[in-house]
């Protein structure tokens, strides 16, 4: 099938994007960024109106306004002449978008479309709240709080919402050149606005917000959901931050996040991410006094302005292309494509296998038939970042074939997490010498990063062996169950010995947890994971009290 052949009505036709309703498929859309358009700027000539309100108001400085008009004429000349920023933006978007799917993260985001400026993603309503998670102030932010020195580190990161008064809508067909019809109904304001343009978007506090009383299809923005939003965005920022600093070097400085509302009532993370949703800068800049201003898109270079706009388009690509290249270099996908030997340009990078039999695995169950039809075609691209090999590895050795249970159950949830598991039967009173030389047969590869699990009754020695011999964190599992007596504590204190220790735990799921704790430290996919799965007890905690509270008042 021809990728155009999916494409149904146009619902919406912006600056950067055009979105596309999907035939036979009416919970999913097709969202198609562009390279560039025709902007027509607004003249530097002030008009007879903006005059009578500069007169009648003694606010507006007309010279102001021109001078804005020329700057914002050439920044956007820049951005929006650049020939293949339509794929490079589509394949920014579908890599941040496979990270926070590793970390469970709700989005809109489905799977990406063989055309490589196109990515599918679920049918929204946009929620008219822009949220700007800060981690330090930059020029933006100290022009309207005048007084705190650029560069400060916001701890924890500050969060601001932000009112649009003009959202995105593409609910219904547009038949007409938005561009050229100026008596339409809807807004046809692109999401991708300046967050001080205040034509666009106002700030708001906490308590308006929660005042405001959305009802967005039929659907009310409570304080539970306005809770979920501000947690799901702090996540968010968490995850990304700790991606780029770990992988590359570099500060998230900041980043703006929307949200929307599918045809199954669920919120979800619902934004194009490209350069001009964050900021980001290398630490070696900060330290040395370096912040870029706020319209650095990258931290290739200290600067991205040249002298003419032919350098300024120049290095704005080459930083979409750095952020891009640095994005697939994480998710390890110019590997896979390499070794497949399907190399390509950075403009023909995303494409999609059809012929794959690998299911797309999607957080949520509640989908639509249609939807869950199209669910199940295949994507190369998730395939190849669900199917990874963590560079971790946990050795569980269990004392007596009784333990071999447990051993295999922890075993089936650490792979399904992606960690190496192996499983090994030992006794430190039926054989000493079998131990020293299992650890023998682990303790070669210095780095990688292991770790031990002994499961039994903590006085079969397994865990102080293992400690006394190796450098390698010791955690031994003592599962209590209904049968289980207090004789574990009894003789606890006889094998507390100087210079040797492990953790001690009583469940199977702690052993797991801990395992996947230590080992996060140094893989950036088990940090995701732990904290998307934080974010989904915090929000499973919101929804169950909003429950409680929903069915004592109808009782009351």
């Amino acid at each position: 099938m021809s990728s155009h052949e999916i494409f149904g009505q146009k619902l919406y036709d912006g600056k950067t994007k055009t979105i596309y309703s999907m035939i036979d498929q009416p919970g999913l859309v097709c969202i198609q960024r562009k390279d560039s358009y025709h902007y027509s700027l607004p003249s530097t000539t002030v008009s007879e109106n903006t005059v009578m309100r500069s007169r009648a108001s003694s606010i507006i400085n007309i010279n102001s306004i021109m001078m804005k008009n020329i700057r914002k004429q050439s920044a956007i000349k820049a951005y929006y002449d650049i020939h293949g920023k339509g794929a490079l933006t589509t394949s920014i978007t579908i890599c941040v978008f496979e990270i926070l799917r590793d970390a469970v993260i709700p989005t809109y985001y489905v799977a990406p479309h063989p055309q490589s400026d196109i990515f599918i993603a679920r049918k929204c309503t946009m929620i008219p709240i822009l949220w700007i998670i800060r981690r330090l102030a930059n020029e933006t932010y100290i022009k309207r709080y005048p007084g705190i020195q650029k560069g400060h580190r916001f701890i924890p990161p500050l969060v601001e919402i932000y009112y649009k008064r003009h959202p995105v809508v593409y609910k219904k067909p547009i038949l007409v050149d938005l561009e050229t019809d100026t008596d339409s109904t809807e807004s046809i304001i692109d999401d991708e606005d300046d967050e001080e343009d205040e034509s666009c978007v106002i700030i708001w506090s906490y308590e308006q917000l929660l005042n405001a009383k959305f009802d967005i299809e039929n659907m009310k923005i409570t304080q539970t959901e306005v809770e979920c939003m501000h947690e799901t965005v702090c996540a968010v920022f968490d995850i990304l931050e700790h991606v780029w600093l770990i992988n590359t070097n570099c500060q998230l400085i900041d980043l703006k996040l929307e949200f929307g509302i599918t045809t199954t009532k669920e919120i979800v993370v619902a934004n194009v991410i490209d350069i001009e949703t964050w900021h980001l800068v290398r630490n070696d800049l900060i330290l040395n006094q370096q912040l870029p201003s706020s319209n650095t898109f990258s931290t290739k270079q200290n600067c991205i302005h040249g002298d003419s706009d032919e350098d300024e388009i120049k290095n704005i690509k080459e930083n979409i292309i750095w952020i891009n290249d640095c994005l697939r270099d994480i998710l390890d996908m110019n590997k896979q494509q390499s070794n497949r030997g399907k190399r390509k340009s950075i403009v023909q990078q995303q494409t999609v296998n059809e012929t794959d039999e690998t299911q797309i695995q999607m957080p949520e169950a509640t989908f639509s038939q249609h939807e869950q039809t199209y669910l199940n075609k295949e994507s190369t691209l998730t395939t190849t970042t669900k199917l990874f090999q963590s560079s971790g590895r946990c050795i569980i050795v269990c004392s007596t074939s009784k333990d071999i249970e447990h051993g295999n159950r922890m075993k089936l949830i650490l792979n399904e997490s992606g960690i190496q598991c192996d499983l090994r039967l030992c006794s430190t009173y039926k054989s000493t010498q079998a131990i020293l030389k299992l650890l023998a047969h682990y303790t070669f590869e210095h780095h990688r990063p292991t770790i031990f699990i002994t499961i039994g009754n903590i006085s079969n020695g397994l865990a102080m062996v293992l400690s006394a011999n190796s450098q390698y964190p010791i955690i031994h599992c003592s599962v209590i169950n209904d049968t289980a007596t207090t004789n574990h504590f009894l003789d606890i204190n006889s094998f507390i010995m100087e210079n040797i220790s492990y953790s001690l735990v009583f469940s199977i799921q702690s052993a797991i947890q801990t395992v996947m704790q230590i080992l996060a430290m140094q893989d950036w996919r088990l940090w995701c994971k732990q904290r998307g799965k934080r974010l989904r007890s915090y929000i499973d905690l919101l929804i169950g009290d909003q429950h409680l509270t929903l069915a004592s008042n109808k009782n009351s």
